[in-house]
């Protein structure tokens, strides 16, 4: 697939499973979150098919206390069972061309700053983004737009940005703030 990347002076980058593959013992999460559901819906059926990216509609009904109760879950597990990443060499070198041309830059992912910040550090790609947003800084997770305005200029036409993930949230988010949006399973 080719795309014109152009227009796009400003370019969102997902990092867990975009830039690189976080290593991790993910087998507590579902029954973590499914237990931080049950306190605010008790009757909440645990064979529903439920995404990662329902979690900003908990987040949504339940306020603070839900976004809490979830972030601090969410960076307990990930201090406890990180084990490393894989570099996704493709992204990484599109984030390196994007760099180099002058573009601007954003981290957003919903990922603790505590695990994805060694990483940036460690790749040298940390002074590339001209922000980085973590779960730790977002009063909703993806797919919600509210995000995007920890990014966003009323000074630049939302025309002018790329959200570049591999998740439903992820796709889901640029339509919300109304940007384009590239997967990399298509670069």
């Amino acid at each position: 697939m080719f795309m014109d990347f152009k227009p796009y002076k400003n370019v969102i980058f997902d990092f867990d499973q975009t830039l690189a593959t976080i290593i991790m013992d993910w087998s507590s999460w579902y029954p973590g979150v499914m237990s931080i559901i049950k306190r605010f819906e008790p009757n909440f059926d645990e064979n529903t098919d439920f995404h990662m990216y329902a979690i900003h509609q908990f987040i949504n009904k339940y306020g603070k206390a839900f976004r809490d109760d979830y972030i601090q879950f969410e960076l307990k597990m990930e201090k406890e069972n990180y084990q490393g990443y894989q570099l996704i060499e493709t992204t990484f070198n599109l984030l390196q061309t994007f760099y180099q041309q002058g573009k601007n830059l954003y981290l957003l992912t919903s990922n603790s700053r505590e695990v994805v910040s060694p990483i940036l550090k460690e790749l040298q790609i940390a002074d590339h983004f001209d922000k980085i947003i973590t779960l730790d800084d977002v009063e909703n997770v993806k797919p919600s737009p509210a995000p995007f305005k920890l990014i966003a200029s009323d000074k630049i036409d939302k025309s002018q940005y790329l959200m570049i993930g591999d998740s439903i949230s992820d796709r889901e988010f640029a339509q919300n703030v109304e940007i384009g949006y590239l997967d990399v399973k298509d670069l």
